[in-house]
């Protein structure tokens, strides 16, 4: 089964996804922060993060004020005129009372100044959850996602994944349940994984993670490695994983296991134009492989509303062989088009909505009922989330892709849960 236009990250770190992969999920929306704080000057800005069109001007600090606005050396000047001349002592003492009124008055309206600047530091100190990296805090989610398409697969699935740091690692559990059903029946895949992703340094990171997959007539292991370096905007990451080829019941009965190699690079050319580009190799069990590679670049708009991002998609799918064994295995498959998405982020809700316009060229021995066929297709994708109360999000979504012959939907909806 072809992948929506977009997909929801479960987890907000770095490592691999080694579980059930779901064949569309929704649109990835950003979270951005909605804490702001006076000191924000003395943090330097990222120009390369994707949001970063989006974050406030840093507030300039000011130098100190001068009492009464004059130079330094005024004081000086003042001292020596009163030196020579004792009959301005007393209008030097007036005037001496009314500059140390100014000062007061001056003095006064600066802490007005600084009170109204830095209202939210009382608050910051009692919140300090507010200055911890996001990525940084435990999570629980939890996440239910249905799936249908015209060939009659349906899968419901389940996860629950719980993250937190230790030892300067941040570690997850992960538990996916699976039920696929199709005309010749259900059945189940129960995957729990253990999984990790350390920034080493402010170039690279490396994560993974191990666990199983067990099904009514087997029990396999699965298990990933990713490597990513980051460098002036550009991010390459190379990741091999293993695991279960979930897209129908008929496989997973089939127990057909998947090796993928990925290389994906991504980088902010500018602060509107982004680019990203992915490579996979895959081996499966069932002795056929496939080649993937996909290119979508996007100029992104950034708007009083929101954030309106138009963009090119391409890409390509091949298949050594079509086994006919419960999963899309086109000797060929092309697609290239048009997107348009749009997203914006409030303090108490968020929201993105995609659209995609695209032509396939599809070549098949099987049954094209499995997936796409030749001819223009239209892809959608709407996501949701409202911030109940502080650290929990409930969001939902929906994804929808269409091509003659050929239909799919996604809805799902998750909670998360940060400490």
């Amino acid at each position: 089964m072809p992948q929506a236009i977009a997909t929801a990250a479960l987890s907000s770190h770095s490592e691999p996804c080694i579980a059930v992969e779901l064949k569309s999920q929704a649109a990835d929306v950003v979270d951005l922060d909605s804490h702001k704080h006076c000191d924000d000057s003395l943090s330097p800005q990222d120009d390369t993060n994707e949001s970063s069109a989006q974050a406030n001007a840093r507030h300039s600090p000011r130098a100190p004020d001068q009492p009464d606005g004059s130079e330094p050396g005024d004081s000086q000047t003042a001292k020596s005129s009163d030196e020579d001349s004792d009959s301005n002592d007393d209008e030097s003492a007036d005037g001496g009372r009314e500059n140390s009124g100014n000062d007061r008055a001056d003095a006064k309206a600066q802490q007005g100044d600084d009170d109204s600047g830095c209202a939210n530091d009382a608050d910051s100190a009692d919140n300090d959850d507010d200055t911890v990296d996001a990525d940084d805090r435990p999570t629980l989610q939890s996440h239910f996602d249905y799936y249908t398409d015209s060939s009659h697969y349906v899968n419901i699935t389940t996860t629950s994944l719980a993250t937190a740091p230790f030892h300067g690692f941040m570690v997850s559990l992960r538990r996916d349940w699976l039920q696929a059903r199709d005309l010749n029946g259900a059945q189940a895949v129960e995957t729990t994984t253990l999984g990790f992703s350390k920034e080493l340094s402010e170039l690279w990171g490396i994560g993974g993670g191990f666990g199983t997959a067990r099904g009514l007539q087997y029990n396999d292991l699965v298990g990933a490695f990713q490597s990513h370096f980051n460098y002036k905007g550009a991010s390459v990451t190379a990741t091999i994983a293993r695991d279960m080829l979930l897209e129908s019941a008929q496989a997973v009965k089939a127990n057909i296991r998947q090796t993928d190699f990925g290389l994906s690079f991504s980088d902010d050319l500018s602060e509107h134009v982004s680019t990203d580009a992915e490579v996979h190799h895959r081996i499966y069990s069932d002795g056929n492989s496939s080649n993937n590679i996909a290119f979508s670049p996007d100029y992104t708009f950034n708007l009083s509303l929101g954030k309106l991002a138009l963009g090119y998609r391409f890409s390509y799918t091949a298949f050594a062989r079509n086994p006919e064994a419960g999963y899309w295995a086109p000797q060929k498959a092309l697609s290239d088009g048009l997107s348009a998405d749009w997203s914006f982020d409030r303090a108490e809700f968020y929201g993105r909505t995609e659209l995609g316009l695209d032509y396939d060229s599809v070549r098949e021995i099987g049954k094209l009922s499995n997936g796409p066929s030749s001819g223009p297709g239209a892809s959608a994708a709407v996501a949701f989330g409202i911030r109940l109360i502080k650290g929990i999000e409930l969001e939902t979504y929906w994804t929808g892709n269409g091509s003659p012959g050929w239909n799919s939907m996604n809805i799902g909806v998750s909670l998360n849960y940060s400490f």
